[in-house]
């Protein structure tokens, strides 16, 4: 329901249609309204009619009140706004279906669930997810974080786990010797770790399924797999090896090159990777999603990559050893049709000279 993606969506259990969910919301917030997906719904009947948005600022199960109520189209159709009509600051917000367009149908389906409003906190990502966690399987997952890039492993994995981390969310790919596909990771205030998957090999393929599992921190450290250890200096180790790396935790103010406070850590590593590696010269390259115009992608990029190129220089690294380029929006590494899409693509990268 909240993977960004119309063409894949949430089913309920045979019967439970009309059961309630709650989300869970990382701040507390004002919702001003809401968006439900149901073009790409894949059986005819599914489709839910009336709906139901509460929210709390008590808990998931108590403390709810009404704040949006309404219709559904019966053709299935994306982007069917309802508007709220109270503002009820909360943290946990319920959705219910009230009832079905097929009547005799006792599975709904939604594609995706949109709210808009207010963030009133500013609730801090995990300061470092860093470590080892343990799934109800028994599972083990191991985790080490350089600034916003998350590296590690786990049992039965077949390659090396890679993904950045945007706010409490790290995208990678799952891959084990049954199964492979696209997979989210959500990282909890209470140090658990929920994982979902989508196996879209083998017999999968039309219409997967994601696999959902919920994995407990056992350690800080971040431990090590047979086939991945967790490097002491990940970006110079990766820069030395592949002679480029992706830096995530390199955050501007919006539509400026103005660096801010939280990137400095990831920036100081870089610093400390240069200096470990006297011999490294690199290339910072600076990208930008497509937002705005091609001329206006492409200065801001550059000036994004100048002001990395300045921070080095300042702690303490020699201007010949660098070079910025800016490359607007030509290079992108995923879709700039959704919010996470377009993060993954303003980043920073690191190429070896």
């Amino acid at each position: 329901m909240l993977d960004e993606d119309g063409k894949t969506g949430w089913t309920s259990l045979s019967g439970a249609h009309l059961q309630p969910t709650v989300i869970e919301l990382s701040d507390r917030s004002v919702i001003r309204s809401v968006q439900f997906d149901t073009a790409n719904i894949e059986t005819d009947g599914r489709e839910p009619k009336d709906v139901l948005v509460e929210m709390s600022d008590t808990s998931a199960t108590d403390g709810f009140k009404p704040i949006a109520r309404g219709t559904l189209g019966a053709a299935p159709k994306d982007g069917q706004t309802i508007k709220a009509t109270a503002e009820v600051p909360g943290r946990w917000l319920r959705i219910a279906v009230k009832s079905m367009q097929e009547p005799t149908h006792d599975i709904v389906q939604i594609m995706e669930f949109r709210a808009f409003g207010e963030r009133l906190t500013h609730n801090p990502s995990p300061t470092t997810v860093t470590g080892t966690y343990e799934g109800e399987d028994k599972t083990l997952f191991h985790l080490k974080q350089t600034g916003l890039t998350i590296t590690g492993c786990y049992d039965n994995g077949t390659k090396p786990l890679e993904g950045g981390l945007e706010g409490r969310l790290l995208r990678f790919t799952w891959n084990t010797e049954d199964e492979s596909g696209p997979a989210i990771a959500v990282f909890g205030t209470n140090g658990d770790l929920f994982i979902g998957h989508w196996q879209t090999n083998s017999a999968v393929t039309e219409h997967p399924v994601m696999k959902a599992l919920q994995a407990k921190k056992k350690s800080d450290e971040a431990g090590s797999c047979p086939s991945w250890k967790a490097p002491q200096d990940a970006i110079g180790t990766e820069l030395k090896q592949t002679g480029r790396v992706r830096l995530y935790g390199i955050n501007f103010d919006s539509d400026s090159d103005v660096i801010r406070a939280e990137s400095k850590p990831t920036l100081d590593q870089v610093v400390a990777a240069l200096k470990a590696g006297a011999d490294l010269k690199i290339t910072i390259e600076g990208h930008t999603d497509s937002t705005s115009t091609a001329a206006h992608n492409q200065d801001l990029s550059q000036r994004r990559a100048d002001a990395v190129k300045q921070y080095l220089i300042t702690g303490g690294i020699e201007a010949a050893r660098l070079a910025a380029t800016g490359f607007g929006a030509t290079k992108p590494i995923a879709t700039n049709d959704t919010p996470l899409g377009r993060a993954a693509n303003r980043r920073v990268e690191l190429v070896k000279r």
